[in-house]
């Protein structure tokens, strides 16, 4: 049943994926200066491995589950929990490995120079994010940066849900 639901889980998301993969595709052509080939192909290398990635933490939500459930009795087994570690850390280590072969793939693609821009736009985008966090948290500070135009905003906000940050 677990399983039925993650894969239920896996086609929503892929669902909700395939929309967002033309917007971002148009806004890497007008934003980063990317060809149409080129965030066709850059959007292709995330959009292939979504699925993969997206099974690899559900498992590794699963292993911190049944852990979770382990570490409630009484009696734990002390190999049944080193069984359901070994899982979590080869799912985590399938995830890893995912996203290190995207991020050289776009990488090797768009360039050494787009690929800076654009992981510094990104790591803009959860600065401010973390800004608007610790707004609602009082008593936390965030850390500072230049604030984003509601365009750049919005292209980061495509990208991260693509790339997954």
């Amino acid at each position: 049943m677990k399983r039925i639901i993650v894969v239920l889980g896996v086609l929503a998301l892929v669902a909700s994926f395939a929309g967002a993969q033309e917007v971002a595709k148009s806004q890497l052509v007008k934003r980063l200066g990317l060809t149409e080939p080129q965030a066709e192909k850059f959007v292709a290398i995330y959009a292939d491995s979504a699925v993969d990635l997206a099974k690899a933490r559900a498992e590794i939500n699963v292993q911190k589950a049944l852990l979770a459930k382990l570490l409630l009795d009484v009696d734990v087994n002390d190999r049944e929990v080193e069984k359901v570690l070994r899982l979590a850390m080869e799912a985590e280590l399938q995830a890893r490995m995912i996203q290190i072969r995207r991020e050289l793939a776009a990488r090797k693609l768009i360039g050494d120079r787009r690929w800076i821009q654009l992981r510094d736009l990104l790591r803009r985008l959860r600065a401010q994010r973390a800004r608007a966090a610790a707004k609602d948290a009082p008593g936390r500070q965030a850390a500072g940066g230049a604030e984003l135009d509601e365009k750049d905003q919005a292209l980061l906000k495509e990208l991260a849900d693509l790339l997954g940050e």
